[in-house]
């Protein structure tokens, strides 16, 4: 038995046992079921992910197995009409529309390191690490592109039977477009902002028989550079073939590709004038004066970035009769990240170095299996909607070792205001590795939603995880880092369980309670700063989140618009010292109110809406100053909206995100905060012809200006200025 005590001890029996006979309790006996064998039930098919307008009836995971309206959770969808819409191509940019979820890079506890990958937190908790695709992990770290994703889902609160280890905020799931028998449908789509990005997009779906379908997504992109430094620059190309085919009556089988490659020359900070910088220079403390962020504070010759990322999926579904299907789900993923980011460092003196890059080169390798049997059984009057499953996984992550020692700058260290051009000769070296973790797990599951009668459901389910991280990482820092080999073995149990009650067939009034549990080592990294703290942790249990929600879900207007309205608690365990022993006993919590609505208000006009009021704080603690503080990248405050007119010819959008302020906490204290941040944002559109059409997007419509991202070391991101995008599509 491992030492630490979760602070969830006294809840724990009691939601277990009501998960598990939700899920199997509820199901009576197999004689039972027997006795109904003569009645008809639906043929179980894959989720059409094609939707009308704004319109999203349901996530596409098949482990969903009810829609939307009828799902005991809050979901946030953002689907590929809104993308389009807004001119979005990142996911970063997609999140906006989802309040509750920040894009303010702090995360959770610190660090405080800007860097260009996605950084995403939920409802205050760092869920960098449950990003997915198609319902797997992606725990590479890179920007990813929107060119082939048909929709994106934000499943909020603790959600261990759904997606396995993860955050406690939730998760992101992308959802990839595939090759169908919906029809060839072919676009072309050209664009060009005021960042000089040029971006060219193809997107081709053709019926090859009346059993089979290929589908072709390109992109290619180039440009960024929205505050005219002359250097900031981003390229991308990609390629995501897809082939669909019917082996059989009963069986199909879908082929995913995709292959992308990034060569940018970032800019990841300007420089944040620290009261020491301010005293030496007389500059305001804050973020740099505006008349200085075209500047270019990097290093030429020496910065850039690259990720190659390549992923091959196979899916199989097989209707095994009228009332069981299989599914299968397996991927390969190899992604490559190399980047030397130089970031504004403030010295003693008042001057900034040019010798302080961040390095950031990872080797990340990916092979997972998903096994799910969905089905339908009927005992007595109950009727029980399944999913049984398996997984098994086995991620790996490697960190080479890299050195500057070879690297000359033409000068070591400039002023805030006049940084001139710093140049670098040589090159970067790699050595070996400074990390080589392998991550294995083995899953299994079972979820049942028990439909009692026309008024009431039961919900449950759990899931049983073993995962093994065997990691070789060095720890400490500089010259005094040591390699330290380590195993840490967990084993997971993550339920579910809710209560459903519709009042009319079109709305929904429900309760749920899950957890999620985190091990040591989720992101393949083991935590510790010496030898001595990695054995200390791998003694310890995980780390559980327990979510709390009450909610209400409505569709109206021909059932085209989802109206949903939650309150929600969830609580976090943390690891901290007391009486120099680690353990488990710190805690975090986030609770309040969302409220949404997504669909169709008619056939012309189109809403996606998002509020959430939220209060995320350190509620237990071996510091009694700690107590209190928030936690970073939780605004209290945070809503979007978007409207948008469809006519004949005529298309018109308008909307706006708001947020309240992301914090940055450190040590007790605010280090910084974004403060009120509202930005609005526009489309118009025309379609000349049945085929052709142009669009122009304008973000950032007021020209705000205000922090995107923030480092502890001294240096912020400032959000792009006003940008006006022209975008012509020809569809045929």
């Amino acid at each position: 038995m491992k030492n630490a005590t979760p602070s969830y001890t006294p809840f724990k029996v009691a939601p277990i046992a009501i998960a598990v006979s939700s899920a199997l309790a509820l199901m009576s006996s197999a004689a039972l079921a027997a006795e109904q064998s003569d009645i008809e039930l639906e043929q179980i098919e894959v989720v059409d992910t094609a939707q009308d307008g704004y319109v999203v009836k349901s996530a596409a995971s098949a482990k969903y197995t009810q829609e939307l309206v009828d799902t005991p959770q809050t979901i946030n969808v953002v689907n590929e009409q809104v993308l389009e819409d807004q001119g979005i191509t990142s996911l970063e940019d997609a999140l906006r529309n989802v309040s509750g979820v920040s894009t303010f890079g702090a995360g959770e506890g610190g660090g405080g390191n800007v860097n260009t990958t996605d950084n995403v937190t939920i409802r205050g908790f760092d869920a960098n690490g449950s990003i997915y695709s198609d319902g797997i992990r992606d725990v590479a770290g890179y920007s990813r592109d929107t060119f082939n994703t048909e929709q994106i889902e934000v499943a909020k609160g603790a959600n261990g039977t759904i997606s396995g280890k993860g955050s406690a905020g939730g998760s992101v799931n992308l959802v990839t477009k595939a090759a169908n028998l919906r029809g060839d449908k072919n676009s072309i789509s050209a664009s060009y902002d005021e960042g000089d990005t040029a971006r060219l997009t193809g997107d081709f779906n053709k019926v090859l028989s009346e059993d089979s379908a290929l589908r072709l997504n390109l992109m290619t992109e180039q440009g960024g550079d929205y505050w005219d430094n002359g250097e900031e620059e981003y390229k991308s190309y990609a390629i995501a073939p897809s082939y669909f085919t019917k082996v059989s009556e009963n069986t199909d089988l879908t082929i995913n590709l995709m292959h992308m490659k990034q060569d940018n020359t970032p800019v990841i900070g300007l420089p944040f004038i620290t009261e020491t910088v301010a005293t030496q220079t007389g500059l305001s403390e804050g973020m740099i004066a505006e008349q200085y962020w075209s500047n270019y504070y990097g290093v030429k010759g020496l910065d850039f970035e690259e990720v190659d990322a390549t992923t091959l999926t196979a899916i199989i579904n097989h209707q095994l009769n009228n009332r069981w299907a299989f599914r299968n789900q397996t991927r390969f993923g190899v992604t490559e990240t190399k980047s030397i980011i130089t970031r504004p460092w403030a010295n003693s003196d008042g001057t900034y170095s040019t010798e302080r890059a961040s390095t950031n080169f990872s080797e990340n390798q990916l092979a997972v299996s998903q096994f799910d049997f969905l089905g339908e059984i009927i005992t007595g009057s109950i009727k029980h909607d399944l999913v049984v499953g398996a997984e098994i996984y086995q991620e790996t992550q490697k960190t080479p070792n890299v050195s500057l020692d070879n690297v000359v700058r033409s000068q070591t260290s400039y002023d805030a205001t006049n940084p001139g051009v710093t140049t670098a000769t040589g090159s970067y070296t790699v050595d070996g590795y400074s990390k080589d973790a392998t991550a294995t797990g083995l899953a299994a599951y079972l979820s049942n939603t028990a439909t009692l009668n026309d008024q009431l459901q039961l919900a449950g389910g759990v899931r049983l995880e073993k995962y093994k991280i065997d990691s070789t990482q060095n720890v400490g820092r500089g010259s005094s880092a040591t390699s330290v080999s380590a195993v840490d073995k967990s084993d997971l149990i993550s339920w579910h369980t809710a209560i459903n009650f519709k009042p009319t067939n079109n709305g929904s009034i429900y309760a749920s309670f899950a957890n999620n549990q985190e091990p040591n080592g989720n992101n393949l990294s083991l935590n510790g700063r010496s030898a001595e703290q990695v054995a200390e942790y791998t003694s310890l249990d995980p780390i559980e989140s327990i979510t709390a929600e009450v909610g209400t879900k409505w569709e109206l207007f021909d059932d085209k618009l989802l109206l949903a309205a939650a309150v929600f608690q969830t609580r976090k365990d943390v690891y901290q010292t007391v009486d120099n022993v680690l353990e488990a006993s710190g805690e975090q919590e986030s609770k309040g109110v969302e409220l949404s609505v997504t669909g169709q208000l008619t056939d012309t006009v189109s809403i996606t809406a998002t509020y959430t009021h939220q209060n995320a704080k350190v509620t237990e603690s071996s510091s009694s100053d700690d107590v209190g503080d928030g936690l970073s990248s939780a605004p209290e405050e945070s809503a979007s909206v978007w409207l948008s007119y469809k006519g004949e010819k005529l298309g018109l959008g308008l909307g706006a995100e708001y947020t309240s302020g992301n914090d940055y906490w450190r040590g007790s204290e605010v280090y910084f905060t974004t403060g009120e941040v509202t930005l609005v944002n526009a489309m118009a559109s025309y379609a000349f012809t049945e085929n052709l059409s142009a669009q122009l997007n304008i973000s950032n419509l007021t020209d705000e200006r205000y922090a995107s991202d923030y480092s502890a070391k001294g240096h912020f991101l400032p959000g792009n200025p006003r940008n006006v995008k022209a975008t012509v599509k020809y569809d045929f």
